[in-house]
């Protein structure tokens, strides 16, 4: 069973300290060789006072989902985790549809976007099921020369499967339709 809850700075160290190899390679690409948790832990807490960061606990804590503003109208989102992930995936996908999504929405986002390692076929079949379109792909975007792909959620259908939604009672289907 996944547990949901506000960020809170010790369960966060938890998860920054023992990140999936894959996040632990995409944080390297992002924030370079070698980056300070200590940054990443600070920051997380920081946007998550803004209500835009979640927790997921499966036996204690495994993964950590966020978004902050990048303009008035655009958020970036992110998720990392630890090796546990797959215990909470399911819940973290239930919360971004009738939460996150919906939350983004209500604040006048009408963009969302995410970066990820090109090569992370596991990100690109969940932000893909998620309702994420690929865009680009970021030729040698990160510190050594990596590719991203640029993953973006437009207001317009968001509020479109939302509207689907609410006319089923609140009930999204499996395949986010």
């Amino acid at each position: 069973m996944t547990v949901i809850t506000g960020v809170m700075p010790d369960p966060l160290w938890h998860i920054v300290l023992n990140l999936r190899p894959a996040d632990q390679a995409e944080m390297e690409a992002v924030h370079g060789i070698g980056f300070n948790p200590e940054t990443l832990v600070d920051t997380v807490c920081r946007v998550a006072q803004r209500g835009m960061g979640w927790l997921f606990w499966s036996d204690g804590p495994v993964a950590c989902l966020g978004a902050y503003p990048m303009t008035p109208t655009c958020a970036s989102v992110w998720a990392f985790g630890t090796p546990g992930w797959r215990r909470v995936v399911l819940g973290m996908t239930r919360h971004v549809k009738r939460t996150m999504i919906p939350t983004l929405l209500k604040i006048g986002c009408h963009r969302a976007e995410c970066r990820a390692l090109t090569e992370r076929q596991d990100t690109y079949k969940w932000l893909v099921a998620l309702g994420a379109v690929p865009e680009a792909v970021l030729s040698e975007f990160g510190t050594r020369r990596e590719d991203f792909t640029l993953f973006a959620w437009h207001a317009d259908e968001q509020t479109h499967h939302l509207r689907r939604v609410a006319e089923r009672g609140g009930v999204p289907l499996r395949n986010g339709g």
